[in-house]
């Protein structure tokens, strides 16, 4: 009777698993193709070079299965800039992640790691001395947070990390999301690194001050970027962290792979990428830009559905317009007109509208 019964629990078990299974499989992100004039890829990677669990082959295979075309190795303390180039399809673009007395930053652009009297020094500054663009590594992470700010120039920020949203899920109570985490990542591992994910309001709030005192300071400053981390170590895949979320930059190979990574490196630094929730809501051709023969400000991009897309244009870290697209999917192009008083009186492009004024856009989209 009792053998009967443990049995009869253990198929109920296995069915449940196997209907959980096939309601997550259901609802599966699309996956895209590549979209013409731009590349999507994965930034802060590490392999066995420093504490990865993947070599860069491995890393390699991943990006192309997950559908990237670039990956930014950042291992600690090192750099490898022999390794940089296309391999079998994707770029690999050489950076590092130096681990500093301040916390850990990312560099691209170096021609060398820095030393260790550089790491407990001026790492910043030595960053920015080498012809290098500095990279705020998961800086509000609950145990290796960044400490050093104001105390040099910086290029960009993680807003997003997954090894922030896995020690946020430790060590602040998070264990229903690790455990949903689990059971989802036999069915779509895309999906499972985003259930660790709970916020970025935190990281979005420290960028903006950050880059209104950095504006104020030097009106004639470069945008300082926002970057979405994979901070891949391959665990639990190199492959989920990869499908979860990428970067899209605007631009089209040329099959120099050194002139290809400087590129992809000064569009990820320079404010000209964008991060896509791909495991959630996948777009493509990605592209925010004066609207063409106009003064107003337009959005492109390319999605299977936006029916649940809302998106809100940003100034300086202010939100002055809002959309929600008509279509449903496709092609899709959202006009915000420039910021400002209209005759219509939503804040849409008009005829004779101000040019729009000076500062730093973004777009946040957000789905449902």
């Amino acid at each position: 009777m009792i053998r009967k019964a443990l049995l009869a629990l253990l198929a109920a078990a296995i069915a449940a698993a196997v209907a959980f299974g096939a309601w997550v499989r259901a609802g599966r992100a699309a996956r895209l193709p590549p979209a013409p004039g731009e590349l999507r890829g994965a930034w802060h990677v590490h392999t066995t070079r420093s504490d990865g669990r993947g070599t860069l082959d491995e890393v390699v295979d991943a990006a192309r299965a997950a559908g990237l075309q670039f990956v930014v190795v950042t291992d600690h303390n090192v750099l490898a800039a022999e390794d940089q180039g296309w391999r079998r399809g994707v770029l690999v673009v050489a950076g590092t992640e130096a681990s500093t007395r301040y916390g850990h930053v990312a560099a691209v652009g170096l021609p060398r790691a820095l030393r260790p009297d550089e790491r407990e020094g001026d790492p910043l500054r030595a960053i920015a001395a080498l012809g290098g663009a500095a990279v705020l590594a998961h800086p509000l992470h609950p145990r290796r947070p960044f400490t050093g700010w104001g105390t040099g120039p910086w290029r960009g920020m993680e807003i997003v990390s997954n090894d922030t949203s896995w020690a946020e899920a430790l060590a602040f109570g998070g264990w229903h999301r690790v455990a949903f985490a689990a059971a989802v990542f036999p069915a779509d591992g895309a999906r499972a690194v985003l259930a660790l994910h709970d916020d970025d309001d935190d990281e979005r709030r420290r960028f903006d001050l950050e880059a209104r005192e950095a504006r104020a300071a030097d009106p004639r400053a470069p945008p300082l970027a926002l970057l979405c981390s994979a901070d891949a170590h391959g665990w639990p895949s190199y492959r989920a962290a990869f499908e979860a979320f990428s970067m899209h930059v605007p631009l089209a190979p040329t099959g120099d792979g050194a002139a290809d990574a400087r590129a992809v490196a000064l569009a990820l630094v320079g404010g000209r990428a964008a991060c896509v929730f791909d495991g959630v809501a996948p777009v493509s051709g990605v592209r925010l830009a004066p609207a063409r023969g106009s003064r107003a400000l337009e959005l492109e991009l390319s999605a299977p559905d936006l029916s649940r897309a809302r998106f809100a244009l940003l100034r300086d870290g202010l939100v002055v317009a809002e959309r929600t697209p008509a279509a449903r999917g496709g092609a899709a192009v959202i006009p915000f007109g420039c910021p400002g008083p209209s005759p219509r009186g939503d804040g849409g492009p008009a005829a004779g509208e101000a040019r729009c004024p000076p500062g730093d856009y973004r777009v946040e989209a957000t789905w449902d």
